[in-house]
């Protein structure tokens, strides 16, 4: 593994709940961590939907397995100097190189 290509900082953003004033919940996207990691574009389809062009873009991140396991499934992720946020698609772990990819797709 090679520490230098970890270039790119990410934000995780974790839904959080908080209570209101009325004895309820309220559902927040907060910034849980920010991370090192190596970003790849893979794809950037363009195609038509609901009559409009819509331009989809997915990426692979790969972190370092320890910071990859306080990534959860349902977590948003922003990417230093890229607009907009991205969902996670997949995840794989790699043994030998201590490595963890993930790929992720661009949100609206």
């Amino acid at each position: 593994m090679n520490a230098g290509m970890f270039d790119k900082r990410v934000v995780i953003k974790r839904l959080t709940k908080t209570s209101d004033s009325y004895g309820g919940t309220t559902s927040t996207i907060a910034n849980f961590k920010t991370v090192w990691a190596h970003l790849k574009e893979i794809n950037g389809n363009i195609g038509i939907e609901n009559g409009r062009q819509k331009r989809t873009i997915e990426v692979e991140l790969m972190f370092r397995k320890k910071t990859a396991d306080q990534i959860d499934d349902n977590d948003v992720l922003q990417i230093e100097n890229v607009t907009g946020t991205f969902r996670i698609n997949s995840r794989f772990d790699s043994l030998n190189d201590f490595e963890t990819t993930i790929k992720a797709s661009k949100i609206g």
